[in-house]
């Protein structure tokens, strides 16, 4: 063998351990991204968990409240067609004990409201009860969500 076919030889095994060393190297590299990556999406997959739990409890917040408040607006809404349909009478405490009037005035009967401020109790009623709904889902959301963490 010449000296000139060893020298190749032993430049080619010595390239290629280089090239094999660099490879390895990547490799190495490669894993340790991979584990990286892999702790990270992990993570990742824990705080979607999180995030779906916390947004089903939310759901589960105004799912709640919204069907509270159509139910007491529906309840609503039917007692004043009951008023207006004259099939009951929406009564109000004047603060007066009924007393019976020997002068023959009227202090006996009942107050009535006119139809303008019937319909405006029952806007309010309406309006209390949207708040009061409100309010409420906002306090257990509190409480649920933002005081559980």
């Amino acid at each position: 063998m010449s000296k000139r076919f060893k020298f190749i030889t032993i430049a080619a095994i010595i390239a290629m351990l280089v090239l094999l060393t660099t490879i390895l190297a990547d490799i190495k590299n490669t894993y340790i991204k991979l584990g990286t990556l892999t702790t990270e999406l992990s993570q990742v997959k824990a705080e979607f968990n999180q995030y779906h739990t916390l947004v089903q409890k939310v759901n589960e917040i105004d799912n709640k409240f919204t069907r509270n408040l159509a139910d007491a607006k529906a309840e609503n809404d039917h007692r004043y067609n009951n008023v207006i349909n004259d099939v009951a009478r929406l009564q109000l405490n004047n603060g007066k004990p009924n007393q019976t009037s020997s002068a023959g005035m009227d202090d006996a009967n009942a107050c009535e409201l006119t139809g303008e401020a019937r319909q405006n109790y029952y806007l309010l009623r309406d309006d209390i009860i949207t708040k009061d709904t409100m309010i409420l889902g906002l306090q257990q959301y509190i409480s649920r969500i933002c005081l559980a963490e």
